[in-house]
């Protein structure tokens, strides 16, 4: 029997079907070319698995970095219309007076936090070749970037002062949890990734950050229960795919990269689950690239998913490439990591900047309190969603270079629940799990408990499926992730290790020459 793939699956997992998720960047072009592919297999619906009494979750935690207004998103990627020289525009200074950062500006790693706390230290030393000994350091943002850069800048004897808009520390780095978790759950990033993750888990084992290393191991299933598996064959498919595009004369989205270089030519007849190497690569584009890079393949460039194996140009060509696990997940808080880098400096929280203000002079800043203060240099890093919006006036107006840089990157859209039970309903030890059919929003999710003998589970979303799940209140995206869950909830799970994932001391920092959520 064939699996049900969402409704845009009609036909095929041609760049007209599996690719047609809704793109986000109004003038991304057409793909190059028409599959031929046969039609994914298509079956009646399966009657989804009863979600047994007494499953619920007993603490919930919710992300919601779209909708927050000092954010308006969780990353950025590259569209077919930008490219890393974008980025580096936005690193030039702007009349040795404002100096952006974050992960967007990252010269390694972007679109990461182990890219934004390279940002951090890339301004520091940008602006310390500039300024004079004792002067007065503006920083937009107690975020990783802002939080490196200011640590950076106070060691080197800058007078640092810090402007958070939020009520705490962290930005997109948010770690929660009280008594109904035993240790804190990142609703931002959790799993340093990229080149730069090296030094980020280095620093965090410096400081007594725990991490526990979550391996990757796949379980994917179908809503009526069968077991399969993803193998690695679209995956491969994608990696050639990029390799084509990287060879021709202009930039191509995923999809476009997928349908032109013939990657989609794969089987639709459904193997002995019910599911066809089509239904896999549509699964793969459709749900595992959007979290992992926060956008569809309709508005990624192919290039993005040409850097994904650990270094900087390496390409992505297993399916354990794309998904989460691999690599060590923070369970001991990053944001007391962000947190012990501002210890000591002036932090104003809850001061919201509206208009930034840079001349000759200095630099000054308005907040939305009507309260002003002025410095020497100033370096913002506010969000490329809050960039975009244009919420925060600068005056004179960025360069025109950088105004086109910000226009140009992609807004990457992540989100993530996470639920604790007090018993694993689940009997696979499995950290990903993988719904390859069903509508729902929630159809990829990781499992801690086998890292750290907790049933903690995570629900991911990505790109518009990110976007239209935060439209559902907190009872219903619960109700739509145990749902998608029911083909797991088999109630004959045996407890998995029972280390202190707190505990600094039980934890094991594992081999740093692997790959690697979202930002």
């Amino acid at each position: 029997m064939g699996i049900s793939r969402r409704a845009f699956l009609t036909g095929s997992v041609s760049g007209a079907a599996v690719l047609l998720l809704t793109a986000c960047t109004p003038d991304a072009p057409a793909p190059v070319a028409t599959a031929t592919t046969p039609p994914a297999t298509a079956t009646p619906t399966p009657t989804p698995t009863a979600v047994p009494a007494g499953a619920a979750p007993v603490a919930v935690e919710r992300s919601a970095w779209a909708t927050d207004p000092y954010s308006l998103g969780a990353t950025s990627y590259l569209t077919t219309g930008s490219s890393d020289t974008d980025r580096a525009t936005l690193r030039d200074p702007v009349d040795d007076r404002l100096f952006l950062a974050g992960e967007a500006t990252a010269s390694s790693s972007a679109g990461t936090v182990s890219g934004a706390r390279v940002s951090g230290f890339e301004v520091a030393e940008a602006v310390a070749a500039v300024a004079s000994p004792g002067e007065r350091i503006a920083v937009v943002g107690a975020g990783m970037a802002g939080a490196t850069a200011a640590r950076s800048l106070a060691d080197r004897g800058f007078d640092v002062v810090v402007v958070e808009a939020r009520d705490r520390v962290g930005g997109r780095v948010h770690s929660v949890g009280d008594d109904s978790w035993p240790f804190p759950v990142e609703l931002g990033a959790g799993v340093p990734r990229g080149e730069a993750a090296v030094a980020l888990r280095a620093a965090l084992a410096l400081a007594g950050v725990t991490t526990v290393p979550v391996p990757s191991t796949v379980d994917a299933r179908t809503t009526a229960g069968t077991t399969t598996s993803l193998g690695d064959g679209p995956a491969a498919a994608v990696a050639a795919a990029a390799a084509w595009a990287s060879r021709q004369p202009e930039s191509l989205t995923v999809s476009q990269a997928v349908v032109g270089s013939g990657a989609d030519a794969v089987s639709s007849a459904p193997d002995d689950a019910g599911v066809s190497e089509a239904d896999r690569l549509a699964w793969l584009l459709d749900e595992a690239v959007p979290v992992r890079f926060g956008a569809g393949p309709d508005d990624l460039a192919a290039s993005e998913t040409g850097r994904e194996t650990g270094g900087e140009t390496s390409t992505a060509t297993t399916t354990a490439d794309l998904l989460p696990g691999g690599e060590p997940l923070v369970t001991g808080s990053l944001s007391s990591f962000v947190t012990a880098q501002l210890e000591g400096l002036d932090v104003l929280r809850g001061s919201t900047v509206v208009r930034l203000q840079h001349g000759d002079q200095g630099v000054g800043l308005r907040l939305a309190t009507g309260e002003s203060l002025s410095a020497d240099r100033v370096v913002s890093t506010l969000p490329l969603g809050v960039l975009q919006a244009g919420t925060t006036e600068f005056a004179p107006d960025l360069p025109t270079a950088h105004l086109d840089a910000i226009a140009a990157l992609g807004v990457g859209q992540q989100e993530v629940v996470w639920l604790r039970f007090d018993e694993p309903f689940w009997s696979t030890e499995a950290t990903v799990w993988a719904l390859l059919d069903g509508d729902g929003p929630y159809r990829l999710f990781v499992n801690l408990m086998p890292a750290t003998g907790v049933p903690v589970l995570g629900a991911l979303t990505g790109g518009d499926d990110a976007v239209a799940a935060l439209e559902l209140d907190d009872d219903a995206a619960v109700a739509a992730i145990m749902s998608s869950l029911a083909p797991y909830l088999d109630r004959v799970a045996a407890p998995g290790p029972t280390g202190d994932p707190t505990d600094p001391g039980a934890s094991t920092e594992p081999s740093t020459d692997g790959s690697a959520p979202a930002a």
